[in-house]
């Protein structure tokens, strides 16, 4: 969720002089993310090298081009100097600025995991390309993840960041969540956004909170068998097929033409991913009321046509996972473009957002008016959130656990693997006694509310759990943030995931656990969480008794906050959830 569109400040006002003297450490960029194939030797070229020759001409020449690409760096320096050179002298098209086609462009997520833009002091092209940020503010005092996006049209030779004098600094490698791989045109590649961060893919990729490997290439986005060939090779969540605006012409690429690249690009990525669906999509402008050039609007109409009439065979002839992107849908209108074709910002946003509208739908990952209902990650607890998700994944890969619990920092700190990352050790012997023989997975999160653990079912966690019992303990970091019909909306949305996802499995949702500085409401709050769960067919379970002394909080069961357990609070725990889930 986009929700800042910029770090709260960049003080322009400091002092350049003093801020050249600064001493930097360099680093200089080893790899990129964003490409099917790291290529050594070819850092920033969007295909490997044993392909070229084997594209057509023009695809390998956009294909040196870095669009999509982006450095993921963590560090704790808050003013950036970006270096780099790219090929040639010509750092501007007639219809997009040098922003967008030699530029980068730095995001940045915040504690909340949420997006934030840095527009930089100063940026200059040349020889050296350089680009200044100053005084970013955004988590303060703590290591940060930063984004920066590399140019659209520009073919990258080298790029270093320099930041403070030790400072902490350290490039990240994709995470481990399969990519949606996408093929196209120059809309795809990014013509003619002001920005590299503007881009549809690169919005999308915000969006979803995915990787989006952009394989446009402007003016020869045509269904080519090697471009196939590679994106078979990549383990996707989803493939992408937005090609028609470069195959308008009937004279040039007749429909059996297209049909048969087509064919032969979908049975390709068949054999090596049979159920992973593939989007195709008509042309973004054949929809757009111009009025003005119906020729033009009629022609782009017809290559709508003509795609949709390839998708309507392939689905009577059995073809299933597949599905289709309409111009009605991405809904340009006449201030969509810069020509007439190409995107401006406005038209990027509008063909990010019916992207991600159509694979929401497909890869069920809805979501609602609510904060508690739009899945988000979360840096708030000072550890590595991304790594902890990816090591439960491997870890119920690897145990095949028959019980999952997702929560809070309280199930963190609990016991069994991975280890909680601030006290972990707290409640083991308990969960030695009470979870180990149930097999149970630590699936919480230090500070997570409803919509994190959202984000984490949406991105795998129960992709491979077979087991039979998904226990969900969640809420008590949202009483500071949302109202009690929040939380309880919150709470339905997530199970209805966690239900479809796993629909033979048996769900237990515990009321919140009693806490010093919010009981009345935790006690208020329970009895509708109870409700909802009855209503839905969810085993609902409340300890609140539990962890009291008649109406008040039982001060020997906790830490000095009041919120944590101790030992002899995890032990109550145990054995009480270990009843439960027993039953």
């Amino acid at each position: 969720m986009l929700k800042k569109l910029l770090f709260l400040l960049t003080f322009i006002c400091f002092e350049a002089e003093t801020y050249a003297q600064s001493s930097y450490d360099w680093h200089d960029a080893k790899w990129t993310i964003g490409v099917c194939e790291q290529d050594a030797n070819h850092l920033f070229y969007r295909l490997p090298a044993r392909l070229e020759g084997k594209v057509p001409t023009g695809v390998w020449k956009q294909s040196v081009n870095s669009a999509g690409e982006y450095l993921h760096f963590k560090t704790t320096a808050r003013s950036f100097i970006i270096k780099y050179i790219v090929a040639g002298k010509s750092y501007a098209l007639p219809h997009m600025p040098a922003t967008g086609v030699s530029g980068v462009d730095l995001y940045g997520k915040d504690m909340h995991g949420e997006w934030n833009w840095s527009p930089p002091a100063k940026y200059s092209f040349g020889d050296t390309c350089v680009y200044e940020y100053r005084n970013l503010s955004i988590a303060a005092g703590a290591q940060a993840d930063f984004y920066l996006y590399l140019p659209l049209y520009a073919s990258l030779q080298w790029i270093t960041v320099g930041v403070p004098e030790g400072q902490r600094f350290e490039y990240t490698g994709p995470h481990k969540d399969k990519p949606i791989v996408a093929y196209g045109t120059s809309i795809m590649q990014g013509a003619v956004a002001s920005r590299a961060g503007m881009a549809w893919t690169n919005i999308l990729e915000r969006k979803l909170s995915r990787k989006v490997i952009n394989l446009g290439f402007s003016g020869n986005g045509r269904f080519d068998a090697p471009v196939f060939d590679l994106m078979a090779g990549v383990d996707a969540k989803l493939y992408i097929l937005d090609c028609m605006p470069n195959l308008v012409s009937k004279k040039a690429y007749p429909a059996d033409t297209i049909r048969q690249r087509l064919i032969y690009g979908i049975n390709k990525l068949r054999e090596q991913h049979p159920a992973v669906p593939i989007l195709l999509a008509e042309h973004a402008a054949g929809n757009m009321p111009l009025g003005m050039d119906t020729t033009v609007i009629n022609a782009f109409h017809e290559a709508s046509n003509t795609i949709t009439e390839i998708f309507n065979e392939l689905k009577k002839n059995g073809v299933k996972d597949i599905y289709m992107l309409t111009e009605k849908e991405i809904n340009f209108d006449i201030n969509s473009t810069t020509d007439g074709t190409h995107p401006n910002d406005y038209g990027m946003m509008q063909y990010a957002v019916a992207y991600e509208k159509k694979i929401r739908e497909i890869l069920h990952e809805p979501t609602g008016e609510l904060s508690t209902q739009y899945p988000v990650e979360q840096y708030r607890d000072g550890f590595d959130w991304r790594k902890r998700h990816e090591d439960i994944i491997a870890n119920i890969e690897k145990n095949n656990p028959q019980v999952i619990i997702f929560g809070n920092s309280i199930i963190n700190y609990w016991g069994g693997e991975p280890k909680g990352e601030k006290v972990a050790g707290r409640g083991e012997a308990a969960w030695q006694q009470y979870m180990a023989p149930l097999q149970v997975q630590n699936a919480g999160f230090g500070w997570d509310r409803v919509e994190n653990v959202l984000w984490r079912v949406y991105h795998g966690e129960l992709d491979q759990f077979k087991g039979n019992k998904i226990v969900v303990m969640i809420g008590t970091n949202n009483l500071g943030l949302n109202t009690d019909e929040d939380i309880v909306k919150g709470l339905t949305f997530l199970l209805q995931q966690v239900r479809y996802r796993k629909p033979e499995a048996t769900i237990f949702l515990g009321g919140i656990l009693p806490r010093r500085d919010m009981l009345q409401r935790v006690l208020t709050l329970n009895p509708k969480i109870k409700a909802m769960a009855a209503a839905n067919g969810y085993k609902f379970f409340d300890l609140s008794k539990s962890f009291m002394n008649g109406n008040a909080l039982n001060d020997g069961l906790f830490t000095g906050d009041g919120l944590h357990p101790n030992e002899k609070g995890y032990e109550v725990l145990g054995e009480r959830l270990n009843g439960v889930l027993r039953k």
